[in-house]
């Protein structure tokens, strides 16, 4: 069963822990309760709430993230759980020891992926899409030419507009799209703690002030169906981060992807990843399990 995401985003909330339920209280009373093990993500998106150390410890143990956002929705911090699995500093060590060419075959392998799935997502919206398409057949192992950011200056202006820019601090659209990828970027979170990997050693993203540069590098290639959400969005007259928006965005991870083991939510399909991911540093060769690409674009998103 898909976990839930979990949604804070009021002022004057009072969160803590009762018989395995989150419970969520106003002024002394019992707005709602959640049991903790159902719980995937914890969203802290509104101000003034308080919430128990034992809040935190529980939905740690019990393998969910706890997520904090900042301005437009932009994620200021994640919690995700440290030695829950029993192998970890084993697959510490493959981290550390896995090989700059492996490295570079596995972001190789999710750029060009993250590129054909924004390629399907214009194709579907009868937009130019052949550009995009093409640079797919050029990326090389490490990505030496940036392909992925050449793709993002084609693709953006089609998707969204000549004028979009793609800006974290940005409202509207941009804080659209941060809420959608701090759904997924937890979610991913969550899928490389459960395969004993440490987040902050990545495959390509290095930036010393990054605590989760491996999430990241994982997430690339279900950013677009977060953009394809948002550009649904838009076209229902929606341009801010409304509850009804985050509801939809939310509802990416439970999207139906055709998977090794036939259909599997988004959600599951992350786990998958991660898992595959140690896989390969353990045989050094690339056996990374992705969706069927392209992504069935035409199907996860209902009017």
């Amino acid at each position: 069963m898909n976990g839930r995401v979990i949604e804070i985003s009021d002022s004057g909330r009072y969160l803590s822990v009762y018989r395995g339920f989150l419970i969520i209280k106003s002024e002394g009373k019992e707005l709602g309760r959640v049991p903790l093990a159902d719980i995937q993500v914890l969203i802290l998106s509104g101000f003034g709430n308080s919430l128990t150390t034992n809040v935190v410890n529980n939905l740690l143990e019990n393998g969910g993230t706890i997520v904090f956002c900042g301005k437009n929705y932009h994620p200021s911090a994640i919690l995700w759980p440290i030695g829950s699995h029993n192998v970890e500093t084993g697959r510490l060590q493959l981290q550390i020891n896995a090989s700059k060419p492996l490295k570079k075959r596995v972001w190789q392998v999710l750029v060009k992926d993250k590129i054909g799935n924004q390629a399907a997502i214009l194709e579907s919206l009868n937009l130019e899409s052949e550009k995009v398409r093409l640079l797919t057949q050029r990326v090389g192992s490490g990505d030496p030419e940036n392909l992925e950011a050449q793709a993002a200056r084609i693709y953006w202006p089609l998707l969204m507009g000549k004028e979009f820019r793609r800006n974290t601090d940005g409202d509207g659209v941009n804080a659209l799209l941060n809420y959608g990828y701090a759904v997924l970027r937890a979610a991913t979170a969550r899928g490389v703690s459960a395969s004993g990997l440490q987040p902050s050693l990545g495959v390509h993203h290095r930036s010393e002030a990054n605590a989760f540069c491996l999430v990241d590098d994982l997430m690339e290639p279900f950013r677009p169906l977060v953009d394809l959400f948002v550009y649904k969005l838009i076209s229902q007259g929606v341009n801010e981060v409304t509850p009804e928006a985050k509801q939809k965005l939310v509802s990416v991870l439970n999207i139906e992807l055709s998977a090794s083991v036939g259909a599997s939510s988004l959600s599951n399909c992350l786990m998958r990843l991660s898992q595959s991911l140690v896989k390969s540093f353990q045989s050094n060769s690339v056996e990374l399990e992705l969706p069927k690409s392209p992504l069935p674009i035409e199907l996860v998103f209902e009017d």
